[in-house]
């Protein structure tokens, strides 16, 4: 019903603006909206709208609320990215510079003349707390040269987007409000999709690491209304432990001179600055919440049932998904990973460290230091595992097509720390985006090799090749689709310039059948003292 009333809508809407709208001026629900084109970029001119407001303002009243709607008469310049939505750390990365609780944007990129296309909707990383749709290397232009069109959006982030708090839960009400931002992100697009050259009933959703997790979390909130027709899930990680209720909230009311209980109202009426200065001195960290209305606890008992978007998936996870994460961890450069298998780091408390040695055993040809052994230990239960779960049980338990892949690529031009770390968490996204010209930017400062360029050209081909038909997967040579009984359906990408090798799931995936045994549990509740091993 709700995809007939959006038909009907987007019908009528079309036909009371389609003799004012333009090429580059088009009407949308939030109202006129003027783009322009960037014959710069790509070989192919491609028209672009950026910053367009999906839903109103979530300062003040509308804080902590489910996304409002928005519309204004007036003609909007959607020429430059908008603010990012207040971040949760200090530093929050490219594209973070200017943040604001007005930050619920989209951006829409469309070959110029585009005209019913596949549309690809994409949500940024970050660990929620931080990152932005107007960061550089996410930036889809590629992807909307080859015939889609590409949208990327914010949605809000730790305090602002997951409080937390009793108050909202005694009323009902979901604390993930950033899911609910990603939710009208994808009801706006599919309301506005002709508007920019796309087509309302083949949108994609996807993301790079949490961006992948909410992915995730919106397939099992909205099994039966998704308005999706396909998924992608770049190194998407589990739900993390939470805190107790309330606890987190707790020391930023402290710190702005808030009641304890029922700290809302007041917490209402302070400006987002003030509200991100007491967050970041707090050191208070807010994560998506367990509250069996868009998040659920074992997702995977979820998807055996059934509840779960049934579409297409592209799943996979970056071979070294570990080191990046384990690197300011002090446990980790332990001579072996007894302490390592209790941090907080790896947020495992149930976990067997007798197990876990002899699973990574120290030191040994694979984990020659028990770095590389905690690194592996939060790659296998943080995201392999994921992977590996999501792409059997939609394949055997619902009949649903999956394209699994593992990333493999290593240079010395990727990130400052050389070689060591492999292919870590990310470095697969400019890959993706085909933004290989970013990689100078950052880093070591040394440009992308020939062979790169072509790698993830065919990055671009695989990924644009699933969104315009999921059912038919990235057909690029050596990419099969995924069969849980055929080793040779697991893609390993980045090593070959002209197709995927093909890798031997059942040995990567052998230590699945240990963490398998805790992640129904999880996430766990940190204890008030905030340590599992207090």
């Amino acid at each position: 019903m709700l995809a007939t009333s959006i038909g009907v809508f987007v019908a009528l809407f079309a036909q009371t603006s389609l003799s004012y709208a333009t090429p580059l001026r088009v009407f949308t629900t939030s109202g006129p909206v003027l783009g322009y084109q960037d014959t710069n970029t790509t070989a192919i001119p491609l028209n672009k709208w950026l910053g367009v407001r999906f839903a109103a303002d979530t300062s003040y009243n509308n804080r902590w609320r489910p996304p409002q709607s928005y519309y204004s008469p007036d003609v909007y310049n959607a020429s430059a990215y908008g603010p990012a939505c207040m971040q949760g750390r200090a530093d929050g990365g490219n594209g973070t510079s200017i943040q604001s609780e007005d930050c619920l944007r989209i951006n829409i990129i469309a070959p110029a003349n585009a005209s019913g296309l596949p549309i690809y909707l994409y949500s940024h990383g970050g660990g929620f707390d931080s990152g932005a749709s107007s960061d550089p290397k996410i930036d889809g232009s590629f992807l909307a040269a080859k015939g889609i069109v590409f949208a990327s959006y914010n949605y809000r982030l730790s305090l602002f987007g997951y409080p937390h708090s009793s108050e909202l839960q005694s009323q009902g009400q979901t604390q993930n409000l950033g899911l609910l931002d990603t939710r009208a992100a994808v009801l706006w697009l599919a309301q506005n999709a002709w508007a920019f050259g796309g087509d309302p009933t083949k949108i994609t959703l996807g993301g790079e690491s949490v961006g992948a997790e909410m992915t995730n979390q919106y397939l099992s909130a909205y099994p039966t209304s998704s308005l999706i027709r396909g998924a992608i899930m770049q190194s998407g990680d589990t739900t993390q432990p939470i805190w107790p209720t309330d606890s987190q909230l707790a020391l930023v009311s402290a710190n702005l001179g808030c009641p304890s209980t029922k700290p809302l109202a007041c917490l209402r009426k302070k400006t987002d600055v003030e509200l991100q200065k007491a967050l970041i001195a707090s050191g208070a960290q807010f994560q998506p919440v367990v509250d069996n209305i868009t998040v659920w606890r074992d997702w995977v008992q979820l998807t055996k049932k059934g509840q779960t978007a049934r579409v297409p998936l592209l799943v996979g996870t970056n071979k070294d998904e570990g080191t990046l994460i384990v690197e300011g961890e002090p446990t980790a450069y332990n001579s072996d990973v007894l302490a390592y298998t209790k941090s907080n780091n790896l947020n495992f408390p149930r976990s067997s460290a007798a197990e876990l040695q002899s699973l990574y055993p120290v030191p040994s040809a694979t984990n020659p230091s028990a770095y590389n052994a905690s690194a592996a230990m939060w790659r296998d239960a943080h995201m392999l595992c994921v992977a590996s779960n999501l792409a059997k049980l939609r394949t055997e338990a619902l009949g649903l097509p999956v394209w699994r892949y593992r990333w493999d690529h290593v240079a010395s031009n990727l990130n400052s720390r050389g070689l060591r770390i492999g292919a870590f968490h990310g470095s697969d996204i400019r890959f993706v985006m085909g933004q290989t010209g970013t990689i100078v930017k950052s880093p070591p400062f040394v440009a992308a090799t020939p062979d790169q360029v072509q790698i993830s050209n065919l990055m671009v081909e695989a990924w644009t090749n699933f969104i315009k038909d999921p059912s038919k997967g990235p057909r690029i040579p050596g990419w099969s689709k995924y069969n849980p009984k055929d080793t040779t359906t697991l893609a390993i990408l980045g090593l070959s310039t002209t197709g995927a090798d093909k890798g031997d799931h059942l040995a990567t995936d052998r230590v699945c059948s240990y963490w398998n045994t805790l992640l129904p549990a999880f996430p766990q509740v940190f204890p008030a003292c905030g340590s599992w091993t207090c």
